[in-house]
């Protein structure tokens, strides 16, 4: 399938309607054996091992009992079109921690494909790059048909009340949320493999 990546960012009001445009390929996969937690101890003991070189507020990795664990890779400053391709890979976006928020891509044929088995409830953590790791719940979970997947300016249908958003509108609403995490990637229907959006909102965990 060919992915469709972010065009040149002019600004963020433009970046507002390009965003929704990034095609994430989806097929019908499970998530991948080699991010579950269960059988990836090695890598989680990895990536809570603290980092050196002054990246100890970066995301790392992520970890999601008995579902995901994966590390996390940042978009290059020059290229915020970037996603990772890596098996077992999540990549931060950037523009996402201008609004203070967290935001995960992943490509759905890839590590992406265990974000619709999140449920509301489900507890997991981030790790920093100082070996730090912090809580978070899934709070909610937001599910949108693109009227037209590929224009820099579509509509959006929510799927659950059918109200209508412009992708101004829906950027704002996912990713404006300073302090939570955000997992977005594509919803495939028929032969459209970014006919919808998922998004899966999460806030820090209220406890120890």
């Amino acid at each position: 399938m060919a992915l469709k990546s972010i065009r040149s960012i002019l600004n963020v009001s433009f970046l507002f309607f390009i965003l929704f445009t990034t095609v994430i390929p989806f097929d019908n996969t499970h998530a991948l054996n080699n991010g579950s937690a269960g059988g990836n101890l090695p890598l989680l003991d990895a990536l809570v091992s603290p980092l050196n070189g002054g990246q100890a507020e970066s995301v790392r990795g992520i970890y999601i009992p008995d579902l995901l664990t994966a590390p996390v890779v940042q978009q290059p400053f020059e290229n915020r079109e970037f996603i990772s391709t890596e098996e077992n890979t999540l990549t931060q976006f950037g523009l996402a921690s201008n609004f203070g928020s967290i935001g995960l891509l992943a490509h759905n044929y890839l590590a992406g494909a265990s974000f619709s088995q999140l449920e509301r409830g489900q507890k997991f953590y981030l790790i920093y790059g100082d070996g730090r790791m912090s809580a978070f719940v899934v709070t909610e979970i937001f599910r949108y048909q693109a009227l037209n997947p590929n224009s820099t300016s579509g509509k959006f249908v929510d799927l659950e009340t059918n109200r209508l958003l412009t992708a101004r509108d829906l950027f704002t609403k996912v990713y404006k949320r300073r302090g939570q995490v955000i997992f977005q990637t594509c919803i495939a229907e028929g032969q459209e493999p970014s006919w919808g959006r998922l998004f899966i909102i999460s806030e820090p965990y209220p406890g120890p």
